[in-house]
């Protein structure tokens, strides 16, 4: 039997998730990389093998729910899953003059950002339970504090992954399961590149994949960064709303930036 860790990261063709998989690349890795782009996902991978990781790729979107449950559960029965990222994501943009987003963008959005985490994660969770071992880690956002004018579907999703991550956390603890939510800022990404606004102490992805991982293997609940962002989005978390308002419309007033 192999003594590999077994680690799947969806959304693995570029951005976080193709930094985390380089970052993770070692010869006692064995990585399973999702996304829908599989020419992007090959170069990933061949990048990968190059650092003596072994790798499995798969084609697919995270929104195709029941062949993602069987693929994950067929992963799962030929490498046993220690760790899972979810990280597909995608992000609409209000420009100007600020209108409300289209309801099929909306749907679009919440189907990848929200209940393809809840796909990635529910078809592992009962298996990592029957081990008594196992590290599941959800990609959200620190706009899951509080939302931008310019992506309220965004920010909702990402609020949404936050609240059932933290959720989950204390269900699996008393199993050995160990869960991380991570709440990066702005990255840059094709995501971010897609944001015209203003995008302060933006971080390359190689940075966030490290201060992921870092975060991950100290069991850190919550791996937020970067700093001060973070803070001032908690700050403003706190703050009368008049007050956090007043400084979102100075940033981002109605995606006019």
């Amino acid at each position: 039997m192999s003594n590999k860790k077994n680690i799947v990261i969806t959304g693995a063709s570029s951005g976080i998730g193709s930094a985390l998989a380089l970052r993770l690349a070692e010869p006692d890795t064995h990585l399973i990389l999702l996304a829908r782009r599989t020419d992007k996902l090959e170069e990933v991978a061949a990048k990968c093998i190059a650092k003596q990781s072994t790798v499995s790729t798969h084609s697919i979107d995270v929104t195709d729910y029941s062949k993602l449950h069987s693929l994950l559960e067929k992963i799962d029965d030929e490498y046993p899953v220690d760790l899972i990222i979810c990280n597909a994501g995608v992000t609409n943009i209000i420009g100007k003059p600020w209108k409300i987003e289209e309801w099929q963008d909306v749907c679009k959005l919440i189907d990848t950002n929200l209940y393809g985490v809840l796909a990635s994660v529910q078809p592992l969770v009962p298996r990592m339970q029957q081990r008594k071992r196992g590290n599941i880690a959800i990609i959200s956002s620190l706009a899951a504090f509080y939302g931008m004018p310019v992506t309220p579907a965004y920010c909702a999703s990402k609020s949404g992954v936050k609240a059932y991550g933290e959720s989950l956390r204390g269900g699996l603890k008393p199993f050995g399961v160990k869960l991380s939510m991570v709440y990066p800022g702005f990255v840059k990404s094709d995501v971010s590149d897609q944001f015209s606004a203003q995008k302060p102490f933006m971080v390359s992805a190689e940075k966030a994949a490290d201060i992921i991982v870092r975060g991950i293997q100290k069991n850190k609940a919550s791996i937020s960064f970067p700093f001060p962002l973070n803070f001032g989005i908690w700050f403003l978390s706190i703050l009368p709303a008049s007050a956090s308002d007043w400084i979102m419309s100075k940033l981002y007033s109605g995606g006019n930036n």
